[in-house]
């Protein structure tokens, strides 16, 4: 499994993001700081949570490592169908179809 600090550097990578100056300016802090991030150094839920808005990748991947860094634009039915390893679930057809209704009115209520 990969570091907290590789994951932000992969996420890096797939956005283009070369320079951590760019990065930083956005995110309201030091360029030393963004560097520690990609070493695995700690890194508060607010800094986490504007990484992945700002660099679009799912929070669950960036923090925990469980799915992928797209994982966040799939339908939420979609994710619902995985265990935490990736791994499909086998949910009787009525408890996941009440679960993408639920997942969909949170989803709507929130937008």
């Amino acid at each position: 499994m990969t570091s907290r600090g590789e994951r932000l550097q992969l996420a890096l990578e797939a956005r283009g993001i070369r320079k951590q100056m760019a990065l930083a300016a956005e995110l309201g802090v030091d360029e030393s700081t963004v560097s520690r991030w990609q070493r695995s150094a700690g890194l508060s839920l607010e800094h986490a949570a504007r990484l992945c808005e700002v660099l679009d990748i799912s929070l669950d991947w960036l923090v925990l490592g469980r799915g992928d860094m797209d994982q966040h634009r799939r339908p939420i039915a979609a994710t619902i169908a995985n265990d935490t390893a990736g791994q499909p679930v086998s949910l009787p057809a009525s408890i996941a179809e009440a679960i993408a209704r639920l997942a969909n009115i949170i989803s709507a209520e929130l937008s």
